[in-house]
């Protein structure tokens, strides 16, 4: 299954390359075909992203690049490029890309799943619902 990694960056180390890094190996390792937008950036901002100590957005952007850059891109890969469902990294729901991801891929009708002891986990509708509200619906 072709299946797209998302997750939180911004304000994480190394915008929290080392994680999305690991996933796309334990997916593979299963026999799915991993996307990680870590991957598909350019090996500049790659160098740029592991140098910093905080995920700071302004360490980006001083190269040319911004937020919506990255996410444009990013929800193109869902939109267009044949993913079969999404996997979200640990503390996904406190991200703004990733809540935005996994809310594009609910609307192209994708799974959303959690990673959970080697296997796949489909996400609850409700506890997507939550997370997309910041947790106005369970929490209120």
């Amino acid at each position: 299954m072709r299946l797209y990694i998302a997750g939180p960056m911004t304000g994480i180390p190394q915008f929290n390359y080392p994680k999305f890094v690991l996933m796309a190996a334990e997916l593979r390792a299963a026999g799915h075909d991993a996307v990680s937008p870590v991957e598909l950036d350019d090996p500049e901002i790659q160098a740029i992203s592991l140098a910093s100590p905080d995920g700071n957005l302004d360490t980006i952007k001083s190269h040319g690049q911004s937020w919506g850059d990255f996410l444009a891109r990013d929800v193109k890969q869902l939109a267009d490029d044949g993913i079969e469902g999404v996997v979200v990294l640990p503390e996904w729901e406190y991200s703004r890309g990733a809540r935005l991801e996994t809310f594009v891929a609910y609307l192209c009708d994708l799974p959303i799943y959690s990673w959970e002891y080697g296997d796949l986990y489909r996400l609850p509708h409700l506890e997507l619902v939550d997370a997309w509200g910041e947790g106005v619906f369970i929490n209120a």
